[in-house]
């Protein structure tokens, strides 16, 4: 019996020293499984775990850049940015924290002057943010804050206004409800104007619940830079009114004018009607919110003759003084070519054939010059690349290479068909000629605004074109096209005006050839003619009844150039023929462009908020 009671024993401590055993094995991997498991969370993936807690405990709201003002060349606003109240929620939080929808929407419904299903369905979203109602006025925004709606947030927005209305609207263009520029040279200066976003960060319970308690953690954003544009808010206005005259006047589907500094380069104005209210950006068409006078292009016509005589000229192939027997009508490359006025064959001056806009007469004298002559002049003139001006959309024009060049294409483009241009490119035209034939890239940007001072931008590129000699004479031709030609209705009394008609039928859009009865009127020039201050390019779109530049361009030409000449108080060619400019019309600048650091006045004050 002690024998066996003894083995019983010691099988029993031997079982009872396997479950030890096992036990211990067991509490050693467990150890090791938690160890293993500390070190993964608290070693070799901390930051993974730690940036998933952040996100679950902490809210980011992104907090928009106050974008940069645009001003004019005085300072007077036409772009800026506003503070608004916008509105979100985190729909998510509701459902969870069981709050009923319906009495939120029905708080904020009048707040937001919103539709009520509208609202109850971005409330049911399966969505942690949804907006509520983006740039509303901050009234709004501090009611609905302090009616602290479970779920519901308020973050401050800068909104875009354009103080001036339609003014200058291709132009500027317009940015959208994210602050981003989408037309004009709101997109083309985004970089300067957008500015940096911020971040607001903030402690959240775990239903989602902000932690009012708990520190906010903002880093600020860093608004856009203001820029100051070489745009002359009279001329830019006489312009945009004197085209929708036009327009109006000649039941034309549209009219454009661009307005240069002829030393600089700098665009005073430019303007194109029918034009739209940003305000009311939904309700414009595709055609009211181009900036017509760089996107659309056209055969500049006649207009097209002034770069034909400069280059022959220039190339010495012919004398301004010199006569031509010019027939009626001439054939080359079989394709017979003749003057729109019936006059008889006869003896022309090349300042008689620019004067009475001669067809055949130019053609003789674009035979004297080789194909590449006229073409390399043709670029040189700016005709075949943009303007350099950076504008959104800006097409460089067509002309042909040389290669495509037939019989028939020199006589052609030599009067202006056959290839086409901008009407910023027309006016570099006459820019050119105007500057003793030194044309100047054209810029719209004046510079920026760094502690209240106009930094101004850098200067353009400038090309010589012309010698001072040919520029001169041609100057004269274009004197006599107005003063003895078909541009006498572009005079204006006390100057001495130069400048170009042009009429030329609009190509086909769904054919080979030109459209019946569509015409475009144009007429480009300069004044005053012995020290030329400014140059000017208008066009107008399918004008009906009389089209001839002469008709219906030369007198939009001459109300623009009288209203642009007056506001820069240019001496007059003859003081005794024009009245002073009255005090009220006196100028807030020169025109000229200041030193870097100069301050400009209007442009220190930020604008004031009007409380909407």
């Amino acid at each position: 019996m002690a024998a066996g009671s003894g083995f019983a024993g010691a099988v029993g401590r031997a079982r009872s020293g396997r479950r030890l055993g096992v036990f211990l094995l067991i509490y050693l991997l467990l150890t090791v499984a938690i160890g293993w498991r500390l070190v993964t969370v608290q070693v070799v993936s901390a930051d993974e775990y730690r940036a998933a807690a952040e996100q679950q405990a902490t809210r980011e709201v992104t907090l928009p850049a106050e974008r940069g003002a645009i001003y004019d060349r005085a300072g007077d606003p036409l772009a800026i940015s506003v503070p608004a109240s916008t509105v979100y929620a985190n729909p998510r939080l509701l459902a969870r924290a069981e709050i009923d929808p319906t009495y939120v929407a029905a708080d904020l419904e009048p707040l937001l002057d919103a539709d009520l299903d509208a609202l109850m369905e971005r409330l049911t979203r399966d969505s942690g943010f949804v907006y509520l109602g983006r740039q509303l006025p901050r009234a709004v925004g501090e009611q609905v804050g302090a009616m602290r709606l479970p779920g519901i947030g308020v973050v401050e927005e800068p909104r875009r206004r354009y103080p001036a209305g339609p003014l200058a609207a291709q132009v500027v263009g317009f940015a959208g409800l994210d602050g981003e520029g989408l037309s004009g040279l709101e997109v083309a200066l985004e970089a300067e104007l957008a500015g940096e976003p911020g971040l607001l960060r903030q402690e959240r319970a775990p239903g989602g619940v902000e932690i009012s308690a708990s520190p906010r953690q903002v880093e600020p954003s860093v608004p856009g830079r203001d820029v100051v544009l070489t745009l002359d808010r009279p001329i830019q206005d006489a312009a945009e009114r004197l085209l929708a005259e036009a327009v109006d006047e000649h039941d034309a589907i549209g009219a454009s004018a661009v307005v240069l500094d002829v030393e600089t380069g700098e665009i005073l104005a430019m303007a194109s009607q029918p034009g739209y209210d940003p305000a009311a950006i939904g309700e414009a068409t595709a055609y009211e919110r181009r900036n017509r006078a760089v996107t659309d292009v056209f055969e500049p016509g006649s207009v097209n003759k002034a770069i034909t005589v400069a280059a022959a000229i220039e190339e010495g192939v012919v004398d301004p003084g010199e006569t031509f027997e010019v027939p009626t009508s001439i054939t080359i490359g079989g394709k017979p070519f003749s003057d729109a006025s019936h006059r008889a064959a006869g003896p022309l001056t090349v300042e008689e054939i620019m004067a009475q806009s001669s067809n055949v007469g130019t053609i003789q004298i674009a035979q004297r010059l080789e194909e590449a002559q006229l073409l390399e002049h043709l670029r040189a003139f700016g005709l075949g690349t943009p303007s350099g001006a950076d504008f959104p959309g800006e097409s460089g024009g067509i002309v042909p290479h040389l290669e495509h060049w037939y019989a028939t294409t020199k006589p052609t483009v030599a009067i202006g068909h056959g290839v086409s241009g901008t009407l910023l490119q027309t006016a570099g035209v006459f820019q050119t000629i105007a500057n003793d034939g030194v044309r100047v890239e054209p810029r719209v940007v004046r510079g920026s605004v760094e502690d209240g001072a106009l930094v101004a931008a850098a200067e353009t590129p400038r090309h010589d074109v012309l010698s001072p000699s040919t520029a001169a004479a041609v100057r004269d031709l274009l004197v006599a096209a107005v003063e003895d030609g078909t541009g006498e209705a572009a005079a204006v009394p006390g100057y001495r005006v130069a400048g170009k008609t042009g009429t030329a039928q609009k190509p086909s859009t769904t054919s080979r050839g030109y459209e019946p009865g569509a015409y475009i009127a144009t007429f480009g020039g300069f004044a005053p003619a012995e020290e030329p201050s400014v140059a000017i390019a208008v066009m107008v779109d399918e004008p009906q009844g009389d089209f001839y530049g002469g008709v219906v361009a030369a007198p939009l030409f001459a109300e623009l150039m009288d209203a642009a000449l007056a506001r820069r108080r240019v001496t007059p060619s003859d003081a005794t023929g024009r009245d002073p400019v009255p005090a009220s019309e006196e100028p807030r600048e020169t025109g000229e462009t200041p030193p870097a650091g100069e301050a400009v006045e209007g442009l220190v004050a930020p604008p004031a908020d009007d409380g909407d």
